[in-house]
């Protein structure tokens, strides 16, 4: 006989076992969180993750449900977040090796030997402690309702974005007081505003400029500017100068045809990542920025002082991403400064974003004028060339 019959509901066997399955295992999830919550010691709540990464893992090999496999995901991820926070408070032992007849150092403190953490748990587990209580509450609950797989990977990748957002907030304070200080320079000038209105004829000239080095936005709701670029580089290079503007792919089309509006298509090049780029829509990974060539009227090689190789080994990502995700590299911006350009020269960018231009243009002994809309990428790009 394999179902039974309640209040003329057909119930079959193989359901009603799921169901006590389930139920056994809720309970057991509400013990174990129960127990966390009540845990003050290391290796008490060090079990009660063990026993829930155990259990996950067996959930996922029998094909259990991802509920109630983020059932013991998520009495695991609680586990590491509260060991972190009481490594976090605890003065451990820092180097040395633990003593074959004592378990604690000379203070009477563990060692991460003594817990059974290595230095990369430890690592871990204080990263997930420190996101604040509601973020991490929020991300929690978001994964749930959105029936996604609930790792520690995940919150993780939250720590490291936070932690980037407050080192970016410490150095925009900062930038803000070094700005403070800038004194004016003639041959360097840094404008804050939308460069159709700030960069005039009056700051930068007609036929004045031997370089415009930019990197514009690359969206779509951008593409506009594109248009608004070409017609002030037809305005401000010397004839047969160039411009040099990094582009995405995406809509490489529409920017050729603004820029062709104005000016003459010389050569497009392009600048090696040191890591591949992820275009999630198309399943492609880029290692290649592009770099548009286009000059005032017919170009003339004979105005740069150097061969251009259209080719160029792009800084390493570390060095390059330090201040902003869409940060082009320093020396890129040298290498094009000193090829199309002689010391004196004017060299322009429109689109500052965090000063990289400005400082290479300052370090080669090139005059600069540059236009910065958002407020803390300017100031962020006054306290760089401050320490030029």
């Amino acid at each position: 006989m394999n179902e039974l019959q309640d209040n003329n509901k057909v119930i079959r066997l193989p359901q009603l076992k799921e169901s006590f399955e389930e139920i056994k295992f809720v309970t057991h999830f509400e013990k174990a969180r129960r127990e966390l919550e009540i845990a003050t010691r290391v290796d008490e709540v060090k079990k009660i993750r063990d026993q829930a990464s155990a259990i996950q893992a067996y959930l996922k090999q029998s094909g259990e449900s991802l509920e109630i496999q983020n059932m013991a995901a998520e009495i695991k991820v609680r586990s590491e977040r509260k060991i972190g926070d009481i490594l976090a408070d605890m003065d451990l032992h820092k180097g040395g090796r633990t003593s074959i007849n004592h378990s604690h150092d000379e203070n009477g403190f563990p060692r991460l030997s003594d817990l059974k953490i290595d230095r990369n748990m430890s690592s871990r587990f204080q990263r997930i402690s420190s996101i604040p209580e509601k973020d991490f509450e929020d991300r929690m609950e978001y994964i749930k309702k959105r029936g996604e797989e609930l790792t520690s990977r995940e919150f993780l990748f939250i720590a490291g974005n936070l932690k980037k957002e407050r080192e970016q907030q410490e150095r925009r304070e900062k930038s803000a007081a070094d700005a403070a200080l800038v004194k004016p320079d003639n041959h360097i000038r840094i404008i804050h505003g939308d460069f159709r209105e700030v960069l005039n004829e009056e700051v930068v000239p007609n036929d004045s400029v031997s370089l415009l080095l930019t990197d514009p936005m690359y969206a779509r709701e951008h593409l506009y500017l594109w248009d608004d670029l070409g017609k002030f580089a037809s305005r401000v290079l010397i004839s047969g100068c160039p411009l040099a503007a990094y582009s995405g792919q995406m809509f490489l089309p529409q920017v050729l045809e603004s820029l062709e509006k104005h000016l003459s298509f010389v050569w497009v090049a392009g600048i090696a990542y040191t890591r591949p780029n992820s275009i999630f829509s198309l399943r492609i990974k880029t290692s290649l920025k592009l770099l548009l060539l286009f000059s005032n009227g017919d170009y003339d090689p004979e105005s740069s002082p150097k061969w251009f190789s259209d080719l160029i080994q792009g800084d390493a990502y570390a060095e390059t991403k330090i201040e902003s995700e869409l940060q082009q590299g320093l020396h890129e911006a040298e290498y094009l400064i000193e090829t199309f350009t002689n010391p004196g020269d004017l060299v322009v960018d429109p689109f500052l974003g965090t000063g990289t231009v400005a400082v290479a243009a300052k370090r080669m002994e090139r005059r600069f004028v540059g236009a910065e809309i958002l407020e803390d990428r300017y100031q962020l790009s006054l306290s760089r060339i401050s320490q030029v």
